[in-house]
């Protein structure tokens, strides 16, 4: 299946945040998938090929760093770009992401005209 260019994954255990990002992308022409955890969320990547997908770095079930690891560990998913939230903007918490492969990191709180920036800057890639 190819890559949806519009659709986007987003993994969010805030529902307020959740309601907020999806409204905001759906108003920029976006499809998003929302997921309050990192639970079932591979299978679903495979099979859809979303162009992004966003996730929190702190989530019950399985947190966000082990998500994108096991993501940029599957080849199927892999060239996936992904954007990760956080409250913690400690530069180690930052470069930990970055090192294993996240596309971009944002901190909460944000700005959601930014995110839509950095959403179009890794999709360009």
């Amino acid at each position: 299946m190819a890559t949806n260019k519009k659709n986007i994954v987003l993994i969010e255990d805030d529902e307020g945040i959740t309601r907020l990002i999806k409204f905001k992308l759906e108003k920029e022409g976006y499809e998003v998938k929302s997921f309050l955890n990192g639970e079932k969320v591979i299978e679903y990547l495979v099979r859809s090929k979303p162009a992004l997908i966003i996730s929190d770095v702190m989530m019950p079930v399985i947190d966000g760093l082990t998500l994108l690891k096991e993501i940029k560990a599957d080849p199927r998913i892999s060239n996936i770009p992904v954007i990760m939230l956080s409250t913690h903007s400690h530069e180690s918490a930052v470069l930990e992401c970055l090192r294993a492969g996240a596309a971009d990191y944002v901190t909460k709180p944000f700005s959601t005209t930014e995110l839509i920036l950095r959403i179009e800057k890794a999709l360009l890639k």
